[in-house]
């Protein structure tokens, strides 16, 4: 019955997918998986790269963004650690420039130089490092690829992808902890929420 379930879960999933979608996906499948084998990628796995990337690009059309994570290693452990650490970096520095530079006004009506001000610079280091620390749970492979160079050490790229719905209440608690952690004022606080209501790309 758990078996029949799953099959039965499977082609709803997919059937989300318009025609014009499943068309692109299979041609974007086709496109990467063609230029990673070009370029001496392998997939991490059983599976055929091209149906991993055809699932991949599916996510991505019913609204997930991707990240990327890349590493370097003789060890594959590690290797995919280091994508992963890279991956959880690069989203938290791409989150934080999102709400940098954003005009926030004071109670007065003035603008705040966001910019030089030491009070948000120790605010935008402290929401980058904890949406960091947040965003993990979230961060979904897609699959992993590798390439092996003449040294006996791997290339690797793992792909993620990431809901942005739950992303958001990620970032959101990153917020208020950077807020309350960097003395930010809660009038400001307020402001900056309403920037980090976009998708993370």
């Amino acid at each position: 019955m758990i078996l029949m379930a799953l099959c039965l879960i499977a082609p709803v999933a997919m059937a989300q997918l318009t025609p014009k979608q499943e068309k692109q996906c299979n041609k974007n499948a086709k496109e990467r998986a063609k230029q990673f084998k070009k370029d001496g990628f392998e997939i991490m796995g059983s599976r055929p790269l091209q149906d991993e990337l055809y699932k991949h690009f599916s996510k991505l059309e019913m609204g997930a963004t991707e990240q990327l994570g890349t590493g370097h290693s003789k060890s594959q452990n590690n290797g995919r650690q280091m994508c992963l650490t890279f991956a959880m970096s690069e989203y938290a520095s791409k989150a934080a420039s999102q709400i940098k530079g954003r005009s926030v006004t004071d109670s007065y009506g003035n603008e705040v130089d966001t910019e030089n001000d030491p009070e948000f610079a120790r605010f935008y280091a402290a929401y980058e490092r904890l949406t960091q620390k947040e965003i993990k749970g979230e961060l979904q492979e897609s699959f992993t690829i590798m390439k092996k160079n003449d040294d006996g050490s791997y290339d690797f790229r793992m792909y993620f992808t990431v809901d942005e719905n739950k992303a958001l209440a990620r970032r959101q608690k990153a917020l208020q902890d950077a807020a309350a952690e960097s003395g930010l004022a809660q009038n400001y606080a307020k402001q900056v929420s309403e920037f980090i209501s976009e998708p993370v790309k």
